[in-house]
């Protein structure tokens, strides 16, 4: 039930550029990046550095494709927090993702890995929205950003625009054990028992029962501050 954003450049005889300039871009980030995240409700993970992502498809002077995320290590564990890809307007304000009135899940996660970076726990945007979600379009299943801060700044790289964003981000997220690759059996079978005796009704949320599919879930909230080179389209 993951949904992962993914994409390349649009013009195929702009790969080799693409690449170059993505990883001219990267070389070029800063030390001062920072994100602070808590889990439900709770200061859990600092991250500043490397160990801050800022990753993109590209901008262009009005707008930015966009994903930021962290990772932290605590106790025999790697802790990463990601807001999938996501296109911004170059713009202080609030947003939604998936829009309001548009199809498809948050693409945010939290996943938590071991030393042999086996994910162990991968809760998902979209997951939530499948056993969380109250309603179609239920706003608890969206990503929300927060943007305090989003300025241009002479760039350091050619071909780039250097961009200094600041603000927060929020969602919720689920994790459910799958069998082989499958939702339990008492999970997929009360879903569709349901589903049948309610055809012709209007449909119930969520779509399958979090306690019979032993899902979990957690509140994801994150402050950040990053400038990056961003390869210019």
């Amino acid at each position: 039930m993951n949904r992962n954003l993914t994409g390349c450049c649009l013009l195929a005889a702009m790969l080799a550029g693409c690449h170059e300039q993505a990883a001219q871009a990267r070389d070029a980030t800063g030390a001062s990046n920072t994100m602070s995240c808590a889990i439900d409700g709770a200061p859990a993970f600092i991250a500043s550095g490397k160990d801050v992502s800022v990753a993109s498809l590209g901008s262009t002077a009005a707008t930015v494709n966009l994903g930021l995320g962290m990772h932290a290590a605590s106790i025999g564990r790697t802790h990463a927090i990601s807001t999938g890809l996501v296109e911004l307007p170059i713009a202080q304000g609030s947003y939604e993702f998936p829009k309001p009135g548009t199809a498809g899940g948050s693409g945010a996660s939290y996943r938590i890995k071991n030393d042999a970076n086996e994910t162990l726990e991968d809760y998902t945007g979209g997951a939530y929205g499948q056993f969380y979600a109250l309603a179609e379009q239920d706003p608890q299943a969206r990503l929300v950003l927060d943007i305090t801060r989003f300025q241009k700044l002479p760039p350091t790289v050619p071909k780039t625009q250097r961009l200094s964003i600041a603000g927060s981000f929020r969602f919720n997220a689920a994790y459910v054990a799958y069998v082989k690759g499958n939702l339990p059996d008492a999970c997929a079978t009360e879903a569709l028992t349901r589903t049948m005796s309610n055809i012709g009704k209007p449909v119930s949320y969520p779509r399958y029962n979090p306690d019979i599919c032993g899902a979990k879930r957690h509140r994801i909230e994150c402050k950040f501050d990053v400038t990056e080179n961003l390869m210019l389209l």
